[in-house]
């Protein structure tokens, strides 16, 4: 697998200011796309639901309003990606699972691009981590309903 799925934290890491939740540090080169006067620092992911701060460095935010593109968990209301390399969205695996009676192409599919060193994870996804993680909570979560 790829490094992006890597889940090392950061000894430094701080809580978020917004709701208190420590979060992993992203660093500023994930941040800068969405603010550009960002230099550097040991900025970090906030992944609460409902907390509008999606990256901080100490009390400095970036909030969910300001993103270029939309994080999943934190805009419920829109088609956002669950998977940032290739583009799948939550109604994309929703209508995945129907078709493929219940078990989704597009998360083997995802498995195999992983696999193959086919993911950028680590420069598309707001967290910098591997999606494989919530391509799997938000099928389970798309089974339930």
């Amino acid at each position: 697998m790829s490094s992006c799925c890597s889940t090392d934290l950061d000894a430094n890491a701080q809580p978020c200011a917004q709701c208190g939740t420590t979060g992993p540090v992203v660093g500023h080169e994930i941040v800068q796309p969405h603010r550009s006067d960002v230099d550097g620092g040991n900025w970090q992911h906030c992944s609460t639901l409902g907390c509008p701060v999606v990256y901080y460095l100490d009390t400095d935010v970036v909030t969910a309003d300001h993103v270029r593109t939309q994080v999943g968990h934190k805009a419920l209301d829109k088609p956002t990606p669950v998977c940032f390399c290739f583009s799948h969205t939550r109604d994309d695996l929703a209508t995945d699972l129907a078709a493929s009676a219940g078990v989704s192409s597009i998360k083997l599919a995802i498995k195999a691009a992983v696999a193959d060193g086919f993911c950028a994870c680590e420069h598309l996804n707001p967290t910098k981590k591997c999606c494989l993680a919530d391509v799997h909570r938000t099928l389970k979560s798309i089974a339930a309903t």
